[in-house]
């Protein structure tokens, strides 16, 4: 993307320019803290130190610690924040002009909340003028993501109000809120709506993908904190860089076995994706299906654990092969995933093992399905028997398993995948649950050692969850083969809806 027409010079970085710039956030809440976490800030081989003025009890303790530590921080561009916008302790408009005075030796930027008032503001600028600082405005928003309309006013606001640098924050609650934050912060870049560096920034686990992407989107600048605040609003920087590390390239990276059906190769180049027809009677399903073809899908898993009628009749079988038969004929030419999933792994509804091989046999053995989906926790002569019958109609035999609750360590994940590999899988599966940040780094970290040291063949894992968002949109990054896709315009949870994964691309541009 092209430079801002006003570039901001902070000793040897420039903010606005070429390169996407990283401030390592600091939240301390007294001296002794500031000064460790300052000295582990500068450690850190980033652009420089964002101190938050908010978070420490008495801001009186801020301009002594920065001259103690002014030496270590002589490389490094410091922004002191005077906004106190989420945090506990109380600072008058005075106290925070009176730590700017203090301060400014020692500091770069200067800056404080965008809708302060107005003496306020101008007295703050009296300052940054008078000591040559920049400032920059801010604006937190703890209730909710404003409109697009309203993230671009607020940013133009804030360059009519004199800031060098704008920085814009929202709390958002699902996709929709990180999208308009995405779609915000690429039309003020594209159509140079803004002539200052900007950062517009998710609060809250869902807006994960948005921080580690961030320049992606058009911001210049973001802040990473140190350590991970309560609250899940953002990770630490630690974990950002680690994710930032693998993800920030958008390659993929393919499995050494590859498999073409039809066409569509699975383990290569792409990161497939694989549309699901989850209805429950025949006509819903081919209505499905219709509506399905309309977004020219790579792969189609038809989950017939939600299918009515069921059961384990000779009619039954005809009345569900005809279906598949139909299905096909609606979608030629495209690999059909067949689940019958068990009850305690997701499926809709228990059914005996009995009905599930039975159905599933029927249908494998019509040579229209490509894929065919088998618990591994189901009994061996089960899964001998699913061998058996995809070995005969040239079928993939995926097998998988599913946490719902949780991300189990490493070592357990690891031990999933070659068990299930031992147990005859052509396509290991494995859906994880991400309740925190470290989960959504961990499955990552963990899925691409696999794929780069034992995991030959094409895969499927990801993590469930707000945090884990990235591993599924982003899957072939770590060496996943494909994600599921909704298309009925509603989010699971577990998968994403089609329209919301084509945002994001254009958003991100990956």
């Amino acid at each position: 993307m092209a430079k801002f027409e006003k570039t901001v010079q902070l000793k040897n970085v420039v903010v606005g320019g070429n390169a996407y710039q990283k401030f390592i956030s600091i939240e301390a809440a007294g001296a002794g803290e500031l000064k460790e976490q300052i000295q582990k800030a500068c450690g850190i081989e980033e652009a420089g130190v964002e101190i938050c003025a908010g978070s420490m009890a008495s801001m009186e303790d801020i301009a002594p610690v920065l001259a103690e530590c002014a030496a270590l921080m002589a490389e490094k561009a410091v922004i002191l924040n005077l906004n106190t916008c989420g945090f506990d302790f109380e600072s008058t408009a005075d106290d925070k002009l009176r730590t700017a005075e203090q301060c400014a030796a020692y500091v770069d930027v200067i800056g404080a909340d965008e809708f302060a008032e107005n003496s306020f503001l101008n007295a703050l600028k009296e300052v940054t003028a008078r000591t040559n600082k920049k400032l920059l405005l801010s604006h937190v928003c703890l209730e909710g993501t404003k409109s697009k309309e309203d993230i671009i006013s607020a940013a133009k606001a804030a360059e009519t109000k004199g800031a060098d640098l704008v920085y814009l924050a929202y709390s958002v609650k699902d996709d929709p809120d990180v999208i308009t934050l995405g779609y915000a912060a690429k039309e003020m870049r594209e159509s140079d709506l803004v002539s200052i560096p900007f950062c517009v920034y998710p609060l809250g686990e869902v807006g994960l993908i948005t921080r580690v992407l961030s320049e992606h989107c058009g911001n210049s600048f973001g802040f990473y904190k140190l350590v991970e605040p309560e609250g899940g609003m953002f990770e630490s920087y630690d974990q950002h860089k680690r994710l930032y590390s693998i993800y920030n390239s958008y390659e993929k990276l393919q499995s050494k076995v590859q498999y073409n059906i039809d066409g569509h190769v699975m383990g290569g180049e792409r990161f497939l994706r694989c549309m699901m027809i989850k209805q429950r009677t025949k006509d819903d399903i081919l209505t499905a299906a219709r509506d399905v073809a309309r977004y020219n899908p790579e792969m189609v898993e038809w989950r017939i654990d939600y299918c009515v009628p069921m059961g384990s009749g000779a009619f039954i079988e005809k009345y569900w092969i005809e279906t598949l038969k139909e299905i096909k004929e609606i979608l030629p030419g495209v690999p059909v995933v067949l689940t019958f999933r068990v009850k305690k792994e997701g499926g809709c509804k228990w059914y005996p093992d009995a009905i599930r091989l039975k159905l599933t046999k029927a249908l494998i053995n019509t040579g229209l399905i490509a894929y065919a989906d088998c618990e591994i926790d189901n009994s061996p002569e089960y899964i001998k028997a699913m061998q058996d019958v995809c070995k005969a109609n040239g079928t993939k035999l995926v097998i998988s398993q599913h946490k719902w609750t949780e991300t189990p360590g490493n070592q357990e994940i690891i031990d999933t995948f070659k068990e299930c590999l031992d147990k005859g899988a052509d396509l290991p599966k494995f859906y994880l649950t991400a309740t925190n940040y470290e989960d959504a780094v961990r499955t990552s970290e963990v899925s691409k050692q696999m794929r780069e040291t034992f995991l030959d063949v094409p895969c499927i894992i990801c993590a469930m969850g707000d945090t884990g968002l990235i591993t599924r949109t982003l899957g072939g990054v770590i060496g996943a083969d494909f994600e599921f896709i909704d298309v009925t315009g509603i989010r699971g949870g577990d998968e994403e809806d089609i329209h919301y994964v084509d945002q994001l691309k254009e958003i991100f541009g990956y």
